[in-house]
């Protein structure tokens, strides 16, 4: 099994080719989990600040859910900044004892990811009314060895999903589709895996 960790700057169009790549995966027979860095931080880490260590302890929580997915043979997509080196390589790490781990980098530059930023975030961030924001007021760090790198900045959609579906085939990593495989996780799974989580300390207890 395999978790696919997209990592970039805001607005590099990270959740953008991931649910590309994910509407690609499923027609190959794949039912993914495709887990949104907003909507995990929001639901499951919503204590959680974004200081350096606050950043790291969110990306470590959401690759030890990624590795319990793959366990149980459950494809995984994240899309996450990930802006520190050390949180790629903690996940690598993790997620690795139980599948294949791919760093895909969304290469963008600063300036072209403030000019398509829908929210303005960027803008918010140089006025000062957003502190220890990503690529303004806080730091990031490009990754030293992804596995795959994709200019979102001067190649299309179209070339980008290319490009991820052509190295998941060419490294063996989705060799045969899973017919006949149907996952579907309900509340009461749901909840299971975030007690587990909790009783190892990856939660706290109000989460």
């Amino acid at each position: 099994m395999f978790t696919l960790w997209f990592m970039g700057r805001p607005a590099s169009g990270k959740s953008t080719l991931a649910s590309r790549v994910e509407d690609e995966l499923i027609e190959h027979g794949l039912p993914i989990e495709n887990l949104d860095g907003d909507d995990l931080r929001q639901n499951l880490h919503p204590g959680l600040g974004f200081s350096r260590e606050d950043r790291r302890l969110n990306n470590k929580r959401t690759a030890y859910i990624c590795k319990l997915l793959n366990r149980n043979d459950i494809p995984v997509i994240v899309g996450m900044i990930t802006p520190f080196r050390e949180s790629q390589q903690q996940a690598r790490e993790i997620i690795e004892s139980e599948g294949d781990f791919v760093l895909i980098y969304t290469k963008c530059s600063i300036e072209e990811c403030e000019r398509r930023d829908p929210k303005e975030l960027y803008k918010q961030a140089r006025e000062g009314k957003i502190e220890k924001f990503t690529g303004v007021n806080h730091p990031f760090q490009e990754p030293l060895d992804p596995d795959l790198i994709v200019d979102t900045e001067h190649d299309s959609l179209d070339d980008c999903v290319g490009q991820v579906m052509n190295y998941l085939g060419s490294n063996h990593i989705i060799d045969q589709p899973l017919e006949g495989y149907d996952f579907s996780i309900s509340r009461n799974e749901e909840l299971s895996v975030i007690e587990q989580l909790r009783e190892k300390g990856k939660l706290d207890s109000d989460s």
